[in-house]
C-alpha cells in the first residue's frame, strides 16, 4: 500500500471523532449478574478544519474536502458472575467525501469490565477495563469506516458517589494498537480520557459538563517514525440526560473542539449526538 494511502486511512479513522472512544462511555458501575445493557450513540459532525503543521493552527485549507460522518455506535452488555461485565460494541457508519460514499459496520469493540469497588459504602466506585478493536470493516471502503488493525486497551472508571448533587467521572485508558494491514506500518499506540461532572437537577434531569480525547503517538513504518503522524484532539462536552423512567436515559449533546490544546488530523466546528440507553431488568 503506498505511503499516501495508508495516511488517509490512518486520519480517516479520527477524522470523525475527537473524543474517547466507546471503552469509557460507561460509569463505574458494572451490571449485576444477567443484568442487560443496551446502548445507541448516534452523533452527526462534518469535518471543517485540518490542522496545518506549519504554523501548528487548525485551518480551512483552499480545496478542503469535509468529510461527513452520520453514525450509531450500538452496545450491548450482560452482567456475569463475580462483578464482571462483557459489552460488545458495533459501530456503524455512514460517510461522504465530495461524490465518494461508504456506509456499513466499522471496526468492533469487546471489552470486559471488573467491578474493583462496587458497595455504595464507600466514597467512590471503581472499575477496571480490558478491550480490544477487532477488524470488521470492509477493507474496499472510501471513505474509510475503520483502519481495521488489531488494537489491545487497559483502563479504569471511577467515579463519586453523589455529593448535594454532584458526582464525578474520571476514565482513563492506553491502547496497544497493531499494524495496518498488508503492511510493515504500525499505529501509534494512544492514551484516551474521559472527565464529567453530572448535577442532578431533578430525578429525571441532569445535566453534565466532560472535557474527553485522545492522544496518539507517531505511526512506525519498520522502525521508523512518520512525520506529522501524531494525533492528539480534546473537546469540551456539554449534555443533559433525561430519565422518563428508570430503566431507560436519554442523553442529547453537543460538543466543540479544544483547538488550541488539539494538533493533528481533522476536526469538526462542532459535534452532535444522541445516547439512549436502557436497563433489563
Amino acid at each position: 500500500m503506498k505511503r499516501s494511502a495508508v495516511m488517509m486511512l490512518v486520519l480517516a479513522m479520527f477524522s470523525g471523532n475527537a473524543s474517547a472512544t466507546a471503552l469509557l462511555g460507561r460509569s463505574a458501575t458494572v451490571n449485576k449478574f444477567l443484568q442487560v445493557f443496551g446502548w445507541a450513540n448516534l452523533g452527526y459532525n462534518q469535518t471543517a478544519l485540518s490542522y496545518d503543521w506549519s504554523t501548528s493552527k487548525y485551518v480551512t485549507p483552499e480545496g478542503f474536502v469535509p468529510t461527513k460522518t452520520l453514525s450509531c455506535d450500538v452496545t450491548l452488555a450482560i452482567g456475569l458472575p463475580g462483578k464482571v461485565d462483557v459489552n460488545l460494541v458495533a459501530p456503524l457508519a455512514a460517510k461522504q467525501e465530495e461524490t465518494a460514499k461508504s456506509s456499513g459496520l466499522g471496526d468492533v469493540m469487546l471489552y470486559a469490565r471488573y467491578g474493583l469497588l462496587q458497595t455504595s459504602l464507600l466514597p467512590i466506585k471503581a472499575a477496571l477495563i480490558l478491550g480490544a478493536n477487532l477488524p470488521a470493516a470492509d477493507e474496499n471502503a472510501a471513505p474509510a469506516l475503520g483502519d481495521r488493525t488489531t488494537d489491545i486497551a487497559v483502563g479504569a472508571s471511577t467515579n463519586t458517589v453523589s455529593l448535594l448533587g454532584f458526582l464525578a467521572h474520571a476514565r482513563a485508558a492506553y491502547w496497544l494498537n497493531g499494524k495496518l494491514p498488508d503492511t510493515e506500518k504500525k499505529v501509534g499506540d494512544m492514551v484516551e480520557y474521559n472527565l464529567t461532572l453530572d448535577y442532578s437537577v431533578t430525578r429525571k434531569v441532569t445535566p453534565e459538563i466532560c472535557v474527553a480525547g485522545y492522544s496518539r503517538a507517531q505511526t512506525d513504518s519498520s522502525g521508523t517514525l512518520l512525520p506529522n503522524t501524531d494525533v492528539s484532539q480534546h473537546t469540551l462536552n456539554v449534555l443533559v440526560m433525561w430519565k422518563p423512567v428508570s430503566t431507560l436515559t436519554i442523553r442529547p449533546k453537543v460538543a466543540v473542539p479544544l483547538t488550541s490544546f488539539s494538533k493533528g488530523g481533522s476536526l469538526a466546528k462542532v459535534y452532535g449526538g444522541l445516547d439512549i440507553w436502557a436497563f433489563l431488568p
